[in-house]
């Protein structure tokens, strides 16, 4: 199954970022393979968790494939999950997490984790050689337009690797 971690920090705050990751409906405005997305049965779980529903429509080429995903927002622990929802389409099992840490300069550690599983098994072969780059590539998409949408923080002399090796 192919899957990639990467974390990286950000000079905008947590909360900041956790939202931009939350607001689906913009995903076309800034990544390309997304010709629309909608979003349904939203519902506050509790205080600061919220679950919704995405149906993204993703084009590449001639091909176009729809896809639906479950959302958690859980703003108390600074944290989003996407999983696979409904039954079709190419994607046979899909696992996704951003994590949000702040920084002691108010900026954030992002732990963005990506697992996908399609069910066409030369498909996954093809996707595994290409799964990190495409995931730094999502990544960097996310930095650009929170660069050109957010509040910027922190002190960019701060030694953010030290400090996460002793926490």
């Amino acid at each position: 199954m192919p899957e990639t971690r990467l974390k990286n920090r950000i000079m905008h705050s947590p909360a900041d970022l956790l939202n931009l990751v939350v607001d689906v409906e913009r995903y076309p405005e800034f990544i390309n393979l997304l010709s629309a997305l909608r979003v349904t049965n939203r519902k506050e779980i509790s205080e600061g968790v919220e679950t919704f529903e995405a149906e993204a429509t993703v084009s590449y080429k001639f091909i176009s494939e729809n896809f639906r995903s479950h959302i958690t927002a859980d703003r108390v622990n600074n944290r989003v999950v996407v999983k696979k929802h409904g039954k079709g389409g190419a994607v046979k099992n899909l696992q996704n997490t951003w994590d949000f840490h702040e920084l002691s300069d108010g900026s954030t550690l992002v732990d963005f984790y990506v697992s996908v599983n399609l069910k066409a098994f030369p498909l996954n072969m093809l996707l595994r050689d290409k799964f990190d780059k495409a995931g730094k590539h999502i990544m960097k998409l996310f930095e650009v337009k929170a660069s050109q949408t957010l509040p910027k923080v922190g002190n960019p002399d701060l030694d953010w690797q030290a400090e996460i090796r002793t926490a």
